[in-house]
């Protein structure tokens, strides 16, 4: 009986021993169950199998490729690329699918039958890059007519509605790099990826400047500051308002860039200054005698430095700067105003040998005096004049002259009033041929006082009487009793 049991118990193990080692050896060449690579079941396939249908996998493969809609550049899909487009196929290796089974270790069975066996297993990808390029060329988005290119951020003009210069926004467009589009959708393919975004890849050609960029910002920045600017000039008395309304017309795009015109601000300067400024241009002066006279003018008046002010003007502009402003002069007159004489100011009637000083408008003194002899072209010019400065006990020389005065007031050059001790007699018509080198001759005493009244600048007016504005003397009717 043992013998019997021995024997049963002895073929029951034969018979499981044969029953491991076939089955070990099906699956050396088959998969365990339970397994999948790259993502199909291949439970108890073999390698052949394996093989065939890996390679039929990709058959199937679609990508679709996404990027910028022509119209709001939003993200939206483009165009699909299936397998056939690019004649793709799978090379896989008969050594890469035995590395697998050898690796699930058949002879483990009896365990690895209960768990499951996931792997990937690509292969080698190929793609015809040729027919790749040519596919995309084809793509209507692609296509010149269809692509919007992208456009920089730029400075525009000045804008009525906002009040200020304004940024244009950059435009992205749809231009796309057909290297780095090809490069990416290959990539994308040979690595078996489902999708791929242009955008995200970076296959679009940007605008080199947006509207962020700190160099536009600061630039649009600065000129919405000019226009802050809001000075009141008095300008010889007159009132010129300067502020954002007329700036802006000053502000010009150079390549790009925002710049404040300069011969914009130097014309306006010029224009103001040729507005008001007094200095060497005609007066009608109102004489003693009730007469109005068109008068020249020598060193006299108000006169802007023109490249000063410029230069002060553009800096003020600069710093947005608000208030009240005088403009630079070169030379200033007494008074504001057309008529910068003023009501102080000494007056010379050439024709009639006879001096007027001023004070606020009334007579505080009057002299005869000689002026410049008139038979050898010695005249005293006539004009209006600011005195230049004033001295005492002064040397006057000229070619045939070395003479001493007390008081010396020049005017216009060498022209100047001083005391004239030689002489005994002053006014009538002595000028005419006994006349000075060309200054106003006076008494001493005279001199003296005038002297004390004299400043820097003070107004001196010479004239003479035209002919016909003087009316004709009535000869005097004598009575002859013989």
């Amino acid at each position: 009986m043992k013998k019997i049991v021995g024997g049963i118990l002895g073929l029951l193990a034969a018979i499981l021993i044969c029953a491991y080692v076939v089955v070990s050896i099906h699956y050396g060449s088959h998969f365990y169950p339970d397994t999948t690579i790259n993502d199909e079941d291949f439970s108890n396939a073999d390698q052949i199998a394996v093989s065939v249908k890996l390679m039929m996998q990709m058959q199937d493969y679609r990508l679709q490729v996404s990027g910028r809609d022509v119209n709001t550049y939003e993200n939206t899909e483009l165009f699909e690329i299936t397998a056939q487009d690019v004649d793709l196929t799978t090379v896989i290796e008969d050594t890469d699918i035995q590395a697998l089974l050898k690796a699930q270790k058949s002879w483990l069975w009896p365990v690895a039958i209960w768990g499951s066996h996931v792997h990937e297993l690509q292969g080698r990808v190929v793609i015809d890059e040729s027919k790749l390029k040519t596919l995309l060329e084809q793509q209507e988005v692609f296509k010149e007519e269809n692509v919007i290119k992208p456009v920089d951020a730029y400075l525009d003009g000045y804008s009525e509605v906002e009040k200020s210069f304004v940024l244009v926004p950059e435009v992205r467009g749809t231009q796309v790099d057909m290297d780095a589009v090809q490069e990416s959708v290959c990539q994308a393919v040979l690595q078996g990826q489902a999708r791929v975004d242009l955008d995200e890849q970076g296959c679009y050609v940007e605008p080199s400047v947006t509207i962020a960029d700190a160099d536009l910002q600061q630039n649009v920045n600065q000129a919405n500051k000019w226009l802050e600017t809001q000075i009141t000039y008095d300008w010889n008395g007159g009132e010129v308002v300067l502020d954002g309304q007329q700036i802006k017309e000053w502000v010009v795009l150079k390549n790009g860039k925002i710049t404040l015109d300069e011969d914009a601000v130097a014309e306006f300067v010029k224009e103001n200054s040729k507005e008001y400024d007094t200095y060497g241009k005609n007066r009608i002066f109102h004489t003693t005698m009730g007469y109005d006279l068109s008068l020249p003018s020598g060193a006299f008046g108000w006169l802007t430095d023109r490249e000063a002010e410029v230069k002060a003007l553009m800096q003020l502009i600069e710093n947005g700067t608000v208030g009240n402003r005088e403009p630079e002069y070169a030379s200033k007159g007494p008074w504001k105003g057309v008529n910068d004489i003023g009501n102080t100011y000494v007056e010379a009637d050439m024709t009639h040998q006879h001096l007027y000083l001023y004070q606020r408008g009334e007579i505080v003194l009057e002299t005869d005096f000689v002026s410049g002899n008139m038979s050898n072209g010695c005249a005293t010019p006539e004009g209006v004049f600011g005195l230049t400065y004033k001295t005492t006990n002064a040397i006057l020389r000229g070619a045939d002259y070395v003479t001493p005065v007390t008081y010396w007031m020049p005017f216009h050059g060498n022209y100047g009033m001083h005391d004239a001790t030689w002489r005994d007699t002053f006014g009538g018509d002595i000028y005419l041929t006994d006349g000075s080198h060309g200054c106003l001759n006076l008494p001493l005493d005279k001199a003296g006082e005038i002297y004390e009244y004299m400043t820097e600048g003070f107004p001196i007016i010479c004239y003479y009487y035209p002919p016909g504005v003087l009316p004709e003397e009535i000869p005097e009717v004598v009575d002859d009793e013989d």
